[in-house]
């Protein structure tokens, strides 16, 4: 069998790279072995343009917005399903200060587009706190969940994938192919996330592993439909069921959900709920973060038909498909990679 791409990793940074190369008439065959608690698995799904620490712009997100929407609604119909609300997000600003620096930021022309310029109550009587709500724009809840699995059903269906853990010893490697088992390519991309830490082809990541976990109750009581920050963002997965997260630990780099975690996020609900719940689900996964917060793309430095995206760290949905364009465009349209992206800069 002969391909264009080889991808290691059916996260989202592998299944947007797949997706692209769909896009631009390309073949491929993924190699990923299925796990529950991948990162991009257990991850909120999440899209969010602010730093909501410091009411700023994420790192170039007008850009990776603007191809958001494109990429994503080409997926809902490639899979036939809506995977993402854009809903925004509840910002919840305890105090004055909050309030005030909110719409003192929010004036500002740069950030205008993503901020409410007034603020909002929710009406729903589950919610300790029911007013003083900054609103996100442009932000809400891709089903990564969904997306994983129809896409993986996509592969199976087409025999585009072999659902075993790649061993780098079983790659033949040169200059002008890679062959794993009976796939012959001309590429291949590793998009591992944090098991990329053991790929001996790029072995100079700079990848700081962060571990997050994630709480998931069910409450018929609270009838909640909009994402909520306050501390931790919250939010709804439907049929009475919701999720809390997520955490950071920079020093337990396992997938074992701790009582420490789990006490931090029992607290943040116990601060926003006022009506029963019961948790159903606690999970922990590692996120690909780096040292400098940029994601990690390009080709090796002498086997230039080997590639790597990875990195993505907390904000995987909305930078996946947006540094697939970018290698796609690289790799077949000879554009630069810009240099705070490029694997070159370590």
């Amino acid at each position: 069998m002969n391909v264009d791409f080889i991808i290691v990793g059916q996260g989202i940074a592998g299944t947007s790279f797949a997706f692209e190369l769909i896009k631009h008439n390309k073949t491929f065959v993924i190699v990923d072995q299925f796990k529950i608690n991948t990162a991009s698995r257990v991850a909120l799904g999440i899209y969010n343009p602010l730093v909501l620490k410091w009411f700023t712009k994420a790192w170039d997100i007008d850009k990776q917005l603007a191809y958001f929407y494109e990429f994503y609604n080409g997926l809902n119909i490639f899979l036939g399903s809506k995977l993402y609300s854009d809903l925004g997000i509840y910002k919840f600003l305890s105090t004055a200060y909050d309030q005030n620096n909110w719409l003192a930021k929010q004036s500002n022309s740069n950030r205008s587009r993503y901020m409410s310029s007034k603020l909002y109550s929710i009406n729903n009587t589950g919610l300790i706190e029911q007013k003083f709500y900054g609103v996100v724009k442009s932000a809400g809840r891709v089903d990564v969940k969904l997306l994983l699995n129809l896409f993986r059903e996509h592969c199976i269906n087409n025999n585009l994938l072999i659902n075993k853990k790649l061993k780098y010893e079983d790659l033949i490697i040169n200059s002008k192919f890679i062959q794993f088992e009976h796939v012959k390519s001309n590429n291949i991309i590793f998009c591992q996330g944090y098991s990329g830490l053991d790929n001996p082809y790029f072995n100079n990541l700079c990848i700081k592993p962060t571990k997050g976990e994630i709480l998931t109750i069910h409450s018929k009581q609270l009838k909640l439909k909009n994402i909520i920050h306050s501390g931790y963002l919250f939010t709804s997965n439907n049929n009475d069921y919701y999720s809390v997260g997520a955490t950071y630990d920079w020093q337990d780099i396992n997938t074992v959900p701790t009582l420490t975690a789990k006490e931090k996020l029992i607290n943040n609900l116990n601060s926003l709920l006022r009506v029963d719940y019961r948790i159903t689900n606690h999970e922990a996964s590692i996120r690909p973060s780096t040292f400098d917060r940029r994601p990690l793309i390009g080709s090796h430095r002498k086997l230039k038909n080997l590639y790597i995206l990875n990195g993505l760290g907390t904000r995987g949905i909305l930078l996946a498909p947006y540094m697939s364009q970018c290698l796609i465009k690289n790799i077949y349209k000879g554009s630069p990679i810009p240099s705070e992206i490029n694997i070159n800069r370590l």
